[in-house]
């Protein structure tokens, strides 16, 4: 619950609901390229309400190696993330998505040490 919490529970993510009275964004890594995504999620269309919240279900694709990652996210009423499935990759934080990829060395700097 506090790894849903430190992702989705900010006081970072609460500004952008302020800013955003009509949406709010996740944000996933791809498991295979590691490919960052940002997501929007409308509260009006995207969101299914449930009995003690809303389930939002969808089909992510990046844009680098286009793998399907199918996910299913629960929230509360207060639209913060309480329960997640997903295959092929995994929720990242605002920071973590922001933050510059590690460069892989190429195959000619392995070779000069």
């Amino acid at each position: 619950m506090s790894f849903l919490k430190r992702l989705f529970g900010s006081e970072d993510s609460n500004q952008n609901r302020k800013a955003d009275p009509e949406g709010f964004f996740v944000y996933v890594q791809c498991d295979r390229c590691e490919a960052k995504v940002r997501l929007r999620i409308n509260k009006q269309y995207d969101l299914s309400p449930t009995d003690d919240g809303y389930e939002w279900h969808k089909t992510i694709v990046d844009s680098r190696c286009f793998q399907r990652i199918p996910t299913v996210a629960h929230f509360d009423r207060g639209l913060n993330m309480t329960h997640a499935d997903i295959q092929g990759g995994r929720y990242i934080s605002l920071e973590e998505y922001e933050a510059k990829e590690v460069s892989q060395p190429t195959d000619s700097e392995e070779e000069d040490g």
